[in-house]
């Protein structure tokens, strides 16, 4: 099953009934790459061995964070997703007329930022007692995919601090912005940013950090609501020791 988000009411400032949902800019906005391969300019071994181009299945997995990976008080929510698509679709936010946002639309409704994955894993963490989640989703791509997949997501970051959109067939606002101050690079390259959804009096808030390794993505959320354990500590943790499993993960891959 997926997660439902936590919606706080914006006048009484109380948590609303359904449940969760839960969600790195680089030092730089630009990406820092890998530097392309060096050519040996002779013979082409036919032995060696083919690398791959993406992670597999079993490494998506690998690379997921574990419950003792992050600070006491977390337990984990056993089959239990970012994908909302899986509970029959009708509680996707619906972007409006700026494709330009669709990456951001797209991490709030499956986890992911390109539907076209080799290879994908999610796991979602609340906080006893409380209403905070933090989830992960790690998706493998196509390295060329994955590029293109975080540079769409960069350009939404960027350009979308506000636009409509439907969350469960009621007009919303989503407000994106950038993290502030200087943000630790992971990987080949990162985003972190923040999301708000705004659905009449209700409110959705996320942290987010994107990461890529090779073509190796992942995605960690925080979604936290107006009282409780904000969360910051969690998604810290999850988001270094995401980065650190993904880079692991695909090393040996395109």
């Amino acid at each position: 099953m997926h997660v439902r988000p936590r919606r706080v009411a914006l006048a009484a400032l109380v948590a609303a009934s359904s449940l969760l949902l839960a969600a790195c800019d680089g030092g730089s906005d630009s990406p820092s790459g890998s530097g392309a391969g060096s050519g040996s300019g002779g013979k082409k071994d036919k032995g060696a061995p083919t690398v791959p181009a993406s992670i597999t299945a079993d490494q998506a997995q690998k690379a997921l964070v574990a419950v003792t990976d992050l600070p006491a008080g977390w337990q984990l929510e056993p089959n239990t997703g970012l994908d909302k698509s899986q509970g029959g679709g009708d509680e996707q936010i619906v972007n409006g007329s700026r494709p330009e946002c669709a990456p951001i639309v797209a991490v709030l409704n499956t986890g992911r930022l390109e539907e076209d994955h080799k290879a994908n894993a999610q796991v979602v963490f609340t906080k006893k007692g409380d209403q905070t989640t933090v989830a992960q989703d790690v998706s493998g791509y196509e390295r060329a995919v994955a590029e293109k997949a975080v540079a769409g997501l960069r350009t939404a970051v960027g350009k979308c601090a506000s636009f409509d959109a439907k969350d469960s067939g009621k007009k919303a606002t989503v407000k994106v912005k950038k993290a502030a101050g200087q943000q630790q690079t992971y990987g080949d390259e990162s985003v972190s940013y923040a999301v708000t959804v705004v659905t009449g009096d209700m409110q959705m808030d996320f942290d987010l950090g994107t990461v890529r390794s090779h073509g190796a993505i992942t995605t960690v959320l925080n979604n936290y609501s107006d009282h409780g354990d904000r969360g910051k500590a969690a998604f810290a943790k999850a988001l270094t020791k995401a980065a650190e499993k993904l880079t692991a993960a695909a090393a040996k891959t395109a």
